[in-house]
């Protein structure tokens, strides 16, 4: 595995209440991780209170690009938006900054025929 000082082991897009809680209890484990949510308010929301909780390995993304570069490859971002069609136009935005060999973990609660179709859609 490529490492490089720096970069974040994970990634997670989706900063609603259970995407911001699971990035801030990653990086109060010690994992530095990559957050980026389309809201930006969110992302600044998410870096304060990594800040306020003990200065948290933690970093904030405004672009899916910067999000993308910021992981150490191969990439592993976790998804957390609402189920439906906001999946399928996130996957489409952080695949064109991710390649093969990278994961893309949907923690929603989605239908397991759109799970199998993002599957064969993405390999």
């Amino acid at each position: 595995m490529e490492t490089s000082a720096g970069l974040s082991r994970i990634g997670l897009a989706g900063l609603a209440v259970m995407g911001q809680n699971l990035a801030l209890n990653i990086a109060e484990k010690g994992f530095p991780i990559s957050v980026y949510n389309r809201t930006t308010s969110k992302v600044d929301e998410t870096i304060e209170r990594a800040k306020l909780e003990g200065d948290l390995p933690l970093t904030g993304h405004y672009s899916p690009r910067d999000f993308g570069l910021s992981l150490q490859k191969p990439r592993s971002v976790i998804i957390l938006v609402k189920a439906g069609t906001p999946v399928d136009q996130t996957i489409s935005t952080l695949s064109e900054y991710m390649e093969e060999g990278d994961t893309i973990i949907d923690g929603g609660n989605e239908w397991y025929e759109n799970t199998e179709r993002r599957i064969q859609e993405t390999e």
